[in-house]
């Protein structure tokens, strides 16, 4: 490649973190790495490259460039070169760079090789390494495989670069807390945040941490840089405080450094008391006279910071130094000789830190005023180019333990839902309009200054009567927080509609409000800063698309700016009116006027934040701040789910120890990112011989029960390629069956594989598709003990795969409960809905939890909720009984009389035990005795139930075989066994008993969100729910909690061995849209946005991706096939006649047609983030209405953006021009949607608005890209700006496949729907190409008048 690197280096540093001035996209992959790949060392253009490739990664590409180092010998060299080029000495851009690799495997390996490998022993000092050596084998056999100390080493010179310059050897201490600073403190300050940044990354991992821990112990690390802080006191730099004071809490976490254990505190405080006696006992020895108080003290009091200052006061310098030295602290030689220096080493060796889960409890669930406005916890969201350093958690491949797991996540899901908060209070707060009013009191006449409220917002009112703590109660034992902190205050909603009335009426038990003081007063009404505020304060470059003033949900000033003084969290308990009555239990009476009964004031009795109470009443002003409290904000429910989700988090941790017997064994260390990735597959080794060992679990050879998986023999065998399939006992078993369809279990022995035929139940319509061999395989995954993972790319039947595995499972396995997982309501609704549909699972079995059963589209007279559980239950009993009644009489046991007044049957479902122990039993052994011998039955007089089953002469009674009358008495038996599990509900009277009852005992099947779940936890472990199997649909959408919480909805029982879950199946699609992060900012530095299903994929699990796609013409899926391994077409989509045919009116069945400025404009912004694109909604209508008149139905057509201010445009051009007064009568698209709300759906007809026409946006991101081009089945018609998606290199693939197709519409007039010519067929003359958007009105306009004269010309 010929390209001088030297002039794209210098270019990319003038123009500030860019190449020629433009954004080049696909540098690294397209330019730079390819010429590393090809070129030596040697090269004079080798430094540059790999400085370029740096700051490029660094600077545009972030951590997807990664995917583009395929040759990792190349990347150790060019890691080396900037390691140790002396031009790159305390570089920033290295040091993020490493931070970059660190987030894939591979690279990450390199990475570890050479910066934490255990030749950074070397480098400890020698009397130190001798005892690390003697403490730990592990560390000795790895020493010994260590290779001769380096003259240089590049982790031992960054470390101490970073200790000279916080102990001022660098650069000047007061430069670095100067209010303005200059561009050499700036550069410092990026230096050492990234370095930290590193650190705290390295430590984060065992396998990067194990060496690293022991070197920065040895040196003091801690010690050094806490000593020199409190020396210097950066005032000013409170990032810095922070990621330091990550890094200490990493270098002490409770984990070992060798055997990956997890340590109690209990374990710790041990570990420290042991120093300390150690500590007494050299003491003793050598300074008894100097240290008698230490000698003889309790070793609890020595680990007390604050008792060796005073007792070692007598204890001279020098020996000081010695004992530090015979502890092997430091070395004599070189030491610094500061007393404070030395106490400060001791105090660390001896006092324990805190314990993680310590500060946790007492850490407010609900965020402040002071947590909402920190810029240093939540950072801008979308406003910077790059991601600044923060001092935040990462969740990366791997993790120390659970607990530090569910730290983290804990800490993310805490900040992200502060910051959607934080979104939501500043917009309510802006539309209230608090201003400042003189008022005058009524007892005194004296005029006060007041805030008043002269807008309006739907989601908050004005306290009417301040908040009052009614009731605190004292802390539990071994607390120091207050158990629970209840307060009481009252709104009026006099000036409240009906619908906001009732909204605020229907607030309900635990439902979150937040509660504000503002005081007008205090607002300085300043405009918000500029951007370039922002920019001077992270040292990043603002987004291109981004100018002017930094947004109100994103300006740390805003409480200054409009007066706000406090913010406090709070859950609802109870809401009363006037009277005193609860609004939940009063009955609205349609006579009362608009006050009602009740009055218009409401009671809240809400419970406050006990650790958030606990600081407040230590603070200044004490409790006082909550009588400020003067607004109540309310969140929709969906957006208030944080609190269950940390609080579930917060009681994980409690019982953290107990994660280990509720996940399986086999599964834990691929949770936590160590071990082999394939361990947890049904074929792996470990997983064979966990079956083996295992009581309770199937046999790896055991036969599958894959049910009705199968349509027939001949699929059976296309199912399993490659292998030697036996149909066994294939002719007696067609004979004895009297279906044409069959199930099937599967036995596999290698490359042998048995299929035995089973009977096929005649009463259900099966499984009706055909499966292909890739999701036969899944299904085989699924029903086999171990994790699965499977990739479902669009329309290969992700859904139809889960419905079988669920349904086999079912059948293959009736004593064990399987939990069904979906992120959201609508896929777990298709789910059920599809599960139900085949009609082999006894709705009783079912039990769909949280509220989203009420959108589900069955054939059932209950819902499948609890309470719709039990009522279903109660009616299929009372069905039963009567059933028993009815066969009671017909064997005249009893009469018709007995039956009660309404006639409903005399029994109950212990009688009818009774009944059948009795009477039936005996009568079938009587029949069964007579009837032993027999191979038919020539009367029907000799079956005991004819008159029960209504069998009489003349009809096919006559001819009842033995087989006939077992499969009538199997009826029977039935019966008596169902109304055997209705038995309980005769004892239970209360609803929640009963509900209580059928989900622990009776439901085979549960369903819920993943949100529910979270939710829900508590209340399941408390009553002892358990189950075996859970299946997760949409895992690619959820985030590593939302995921994880499930998997732990069963305690684990100290007395079982084993755990009980048994099949775990992850089903999604890591290359669509990840989880929904508002806050990108975090989504990009700690990865909140990468699912547990990604992660793991990441990681190296196996997965089984599926490879037809039955949803897309063939030439649409292009557009997205290519980030698929080998992804084809079902058979149906190549041959259909639906398929084959054109798209009426169009030339072209997919097209991207370049949309220019309309009236001069392009994309707009009225606010912030909220994008519009006027040409191109009007394009879209028309193109609609074009439609219409052809003879689309516009429910196959739907219309799809990329933002929400776009969608509520289209939406209003739709109003206008097709609404009721038009000729289209009202008719509108079936879903007017955004690309992401629209994931997971499907029309036959997708007109796509992408909006942007400065910068690509987020459109960037190329998972959001695949789902747009993949909802469309028949057509796809694509609205943007050309030239600019094709120069957004992630677009690149899909712009060269749309580009052999004219970027002008092109039409057929004439044509009507549906299409006859066939796709491939010659274009008439017809042909017209549109060439701007007024030209398509003309032509929608023309053909409307025309249809309207035709249309009254046929009146007439």
């Amino acid at each position: 490649l010929k390209v001088s690197f030297s002039n794209l280096y210098r270019d990319f540093l003038e123009n500030e973190g860019t190449l020629g001035g433009s954004q080049h996209e696909g540098a690294v992959s397209e330019i730079v790495w390819p010429f590393l790949k090809e070129c030596n060392q040697n090269d004079e253009e080798w430094s540059n490259a790999c400085k370029l490739l740096s700051f490029l990664v660094v600077n545009q590409e972030g951590r997807s460039s990664a995917r583009n180092f395929d040759n990792m010998e190349k990347l150790r060299q060019v890691l080396t070169s900037l390691f140790y080029d002396s031009d790159s000495e305390d570089n920033p851009e290295t040091i993020q760079f490493c931070s970059i690799l660190l987030e894939s495997k591979a690279p990450r390996e390199v990475v570890l090789s050479l910066i934490t490998d255990v030749n950074l022993l070397h480098w400890i000092p020698k009397r130190r390494l001798e005892l690390e050596l003697k403490k730990s084998a592990s560390l000795r056999r790895s020493f010994s495989q260590a290779k001769s100390k380096p003259k240089i080493n590049w982790t031992n010179e960054w470390i101490n670069s970073l200790l000279q310059y916080f102990e001022g050897e660098k650069v000047s201490i007061q430069e670095l807390n100067e209010e303005e600073s200059t561009e050499n403190s700036r550069s410092v300050l990026e230096y050492l945040h990234r370095s930290l940044e590193l650190l705290i990354d390295l430590l984060s991992a065992f396998d990067s941490r194990q060496f690293l821990v022991l070197y920065l112990n040895s040196i003091n690390f801690t010690v050094r840089c806490q000593f020199s802080l409190n020396a210097t006191s950066f005032q000013r730099q409170h990032l810095l405080q922070q990621l330091l004071l990550r890094v200490y809490r990493l270098i002490d976490f409770p984990v070992g450094c060798f055997d990956r254990s997890p340590r109690s505190k209990s374990e710790i405080i041990s570990n420290y008391h042991s120093r300390a006696t150690i500590f007494q006992k050299l003491c003793h020895r050598y300074y008894l006279d100097d240290t008698e108080e230490v000698v003889y003290a309790g070793v609890g009091l020595l680990c007390n910071g604050s008792f060796l200052p005073r007792a070692l006061g007598g204890l001279p310098d020098s020996k000081l130094t010695d004992l530090l030295h015979r502890l092997r602290l430091l070395d004599k030689n070189g030491c610094k000789n500061e007393r404070d220096y030395q106490m400060a080493i001791l105090l660390h060796y001896l006092t324990p830190p805190p314990y993680p889960l310590d500060r946790l409890r007492n850490f407010p669930v609900y965020p402040s005023e002071r947590v909402l406005f920190d810029r240093s916890l939540i950072p801008p969201g979308t406003l910077l180019r790059r991601i600044p350093p923060l001092a935040t958690s990462k969740l990366q491949i791997q993790f120390l333990s659970y607990l530090d797991y569910l730290l983290r996540n804990f800490e993310l899901v805490r900040l992200e839902s502060a910051y959607e908060i934080r979104c939501d209070l500043v917009d309510v707060i802006k539309r209230l309009k608090p201003v400042v009013r003189q008022a005058i009191k009524e007892e005194s006449n004296e005029v006060f200054l007041k805030t008043d409220f002269t807008g309006w917002a739907r989601m908050a009112l004005e306290i009417d009567e301040p908040l009052r703590i009614v009731r605190v109660t004292p802390p539990k034992l071994g607390e120091n927080i207050p158990a629970r902190v209840i307060g009481e205050f009252t709104v009026d909603l006099v000036h409240c509609g009906d619908s906001i009335r009732e909204e605020w009426d229907g607030l309900g038990e635990f439902d979150t409000l937040f509660l504000v003081s503002i005081d007008a007063n205090k607002m300085t009404n300043a405009p918000a800063p500029s951007l370039k505020e922002l920019e001077r304060s992270f040292n990043v470059k603002i987004n291109d698309d981004c100018d002017g003033q930094i947004p109100d949900n994103e300006d740390d000033t805003f409480p200054e700016r409009f007066g706000i003084t406090a913010i406090r969290g709070c859950m609802v308990l109870t809401i009363r009116d006037e009277n005193g009555n609860s609004i939940k239990d009063s009955i609205p009476d349609e006579t009362q006027d608009k006050e009602g009964n009740g009055g218009t004031k409401r009671t809240f009795t809400v419970e406050l934040d006990s650790a958030q109470f606990a600081y407040d009443s230590k603070a200044k002003n004490g409790t006082g701040i909550y009588q400020s409290l003067n607004l109540v904000v309310r969140r929709h429910g969906k957006e208030n789910n944080f609190r269950a989700v940390l609080e579930s988090i917060r009681g994980l941790m409690e019982g953290s120890g107990s994660i280990n017997r509720v996940i399986p064994s086999w599964l834990q260390p691929i949770i936590l990112g160590y071990g082999d990735p394939k361990s947890a597959t049904y074929s792996s080794s470990a997983i064979r011989s966990y079956a083996l060992k295992t009581p309770g679990v199937a046999k790896p050879n055991a036969y599958l029960d894959f049910g009705d998986t199968f349509l027939d023999k001949n699929h059976v065998i296309e199912s399993f390629p490659g292998n030697q399939v036996v149909i066994e006992n294939e002719d007696k078993a067609i004979k004895s069956l009297k279906s044409d369809r069959h199930n099937y279990k599967v036995r596999f022995l290698g490359n042998e594989i048995t299929a035995s035929i089973c009977t096929f139940p005649s009463n259900i319509k099966g499984n009706p598709v055909r499966f292909t061999p890739i999701q036969v395989e899944a299904i085989k995954s699924g029903l086999s003990l171990g994790l699965t993972l499977v990739v479902g790319p669009p329309g290969t039947g992700k859904s139809d795969v889960a419905v079988q595995i669920i349904a086999n499972l079912y059948h293959s396995f009736p004593n064990q409960r399987t939990v069904i997982i979906t992120h959201s309501n609508a896929a777990l609704n298709d789910l059920f809905q599809k599960i139900l549909a085949r009609g082999d699972i006894e709705e009783r079995y079912f039990i769909r939890l949280g509220s989203g059963e009420r959108d589900l589209d069955v054939d059932s007279a209950h819902n499948f909720s609890r309470v719709g559980r039990v009522s279903h239950s109660l009616e299929r009993r009372s069905t039963l009984l009567n059933k028993v009644q009815e066969l009671s009489e017909s064997m005249g046991i009893s009469k018709k009389e007995e039956r009660g007044a309404d006639g409903s049957s005399s029994y109950t479902c212990e009688s009818a035990k009774y009944f059948y122990d009795y009477h039936v039993k005996r009568t079938v052994e009587k029949f069964m005795d007579i009837t032993k011998f027999s191979k038919g039955m020539d009367k029907v007089e000799n079956f005991p139930f004819s008159a029960f089953f209504h069998l009489e002469e003349g009809n096919d009674g006559n001819t009842m075989t033995l087989n006939d009358a077992q499969e009538k008495l199997k009826c029977i038996d039935d019966i008596f066994f169902e109304l055997e599990e209705y038995r309980p509900l005769e004892l239970l009277k209360s609803q929640r008993q009963r509900t209580d009852y059928l989900l622990m005992k009776q439901a085979k099947i549960v369903a819920m969100t993943c949100t529910h779940a979270a939710i829900a936890r508590s209340r399941l472990i408390k009553m002892g729910f358990q189950y075996d199997n859970i299946v997760m649909e949409e895992a690619g959408q959820m985030t590593e909690v939302e995921a994880f919480i499930p998997l732990l909805l069963q305690r684990g029982e100290m007395d079982v061995a084993v755990s009980r879950l048994k099949r775990i199946c992850f089903i999604g699609d890591h290359n669509q849209l990840p989880p929904v992060i508002k806050n990108l900012t975090f989504a990009r530095f700690s990865n909140l946005d990468r699912s547990l299903f990604a992660r793991l994929i990441d990681f190296g699990v196996p997965y089984i991706q599926l490879d037809r796609q039955g949803r897309t013409r063939s030439e649409i899926a292009e557009l997205y096939r290519w980030r698929y391994n080998n992804l084809g077409d079902l058979h149906h989509v190549v041959n259909s006649a639906e398929y084959s045919v054109c798209n009426a009116g169009f030339v072209h069945t997919h097209q991207f047609i370049n949309i220019d400025d309309h009236n001069g404009k392009g994309e707009t912004s009225p606010t912030s983030y909220y994008y519009q694109n006027l040409g191109e909604a009007e394009f879209a209508v028309a193109l609609f209405q074009f439609m219409l008149m052809i003879g689309y139905p516009s429910s196959k057509i739907s219309i799809l953006t990329t933002y929400n201010g776009q969608k509520e445009l289209i939406t209003d051009v739709l109003n206008q021009r097709c609404g009721k007064d038009t000729p289209y009568g009202g008719l509108v698209p079936k879903s007017v949607s955004t690309v992401d709300q629209y994931q997971g759906q499907q029309n036959d007809y997708i007109i796509l608005s992408l909006v942007r026409t400065l910068s690509a946006g987020y459109l960037r991101d190329i998972r959001r890209c695949i789902v747009a081009m993949s909802r469309a089945r028949l057509g796809l018609y694509v609205l943007g700006r050309q030239s600019l998606f094709e120069s957004c290199h992630e677009w690149k693939i899909v712009m060269e496949l749309f580009s052999k197709i004219p970027s002008k519409l092109e039409i057929v007039l004439g044509e009507h729907f549906p299409g006859e010519r066939g796709s491939n067929e010659e274009i008439p003359d017809k042909k017209f190409e549109i060439s701007d958007l007024f030209h398509l009105v003309a032509i929608v306009n023309n053909m409307q008048s025309q249809w309207t004269s035709e249309t009254e010309s046929s009146m007439q």
